[in-house]
């Protein structure tokens, strides 16, 4: 029996692919995952950069004496979004379907903190109908993830 089970497992062995062969194969895997990708590594440097800046802008520029608190919480609530999901976007290569993920997590972004951005730099909040629509999008590319 031990013959028979040793002779089944060294026969299944030669169709096995070699160390060096997994090794290649591994690596071209991990190259095409970060090439499919690498465009969202430098979206998330650019959309942290933009983070920042709007950051310190809105330190600046709203004075809680002078200012309306609920836009200022508005903006504070978009920025502190925007600089989670662009540090988020550097794991996008990593992930399965990376263009599915990036794109949902870029849009959704973009609609949910542009709209914050843009009713508390106006007090126009004609466009936060928009806002749960990109919060939504975050959602979905975060569930992507694990597809």
């Amino acid at each position: 029996m031990t013959d028979i089970v040793g002779g089944i497992l060294s026969q299944l062995s030669s169709f096995l692919p070699t160390k060096e062969v997994q090794t290649v194969v591994v690596k071209e895997v991990q190259e095409m995952a970060l090439t499919q990708g690498r465009n969202f590594i430098r979206v998330a440097g650019l959309s942290g950069g933009l983070a920042v800046i709007m950051s310190a802008y809105g330190a600046h520029a709203f004075n809680s004496q002078t200012e309306d608190t609920r836009l200022k919480h508005v903006f504070e609530s978009g920025n502190k979004m925007h600089l989670i999901h662009s540090v988020a976007l550097l794991a996008v290569p990593l992930t399965r379907r990376p263009k599915l993920v990036g794109g949902l997590m870029t849009s959704g972004l973009l609609l949910f903190s542009g709209t914050c951005y843009y009713q508390a730099m106006t007090g126009d909040g004609r466009v936060r109908k928009a806002t749960p629509y990109g919060g939504i999008l975050l959602i979905l590319s975060w569930f992507a993830m694990i597809l």
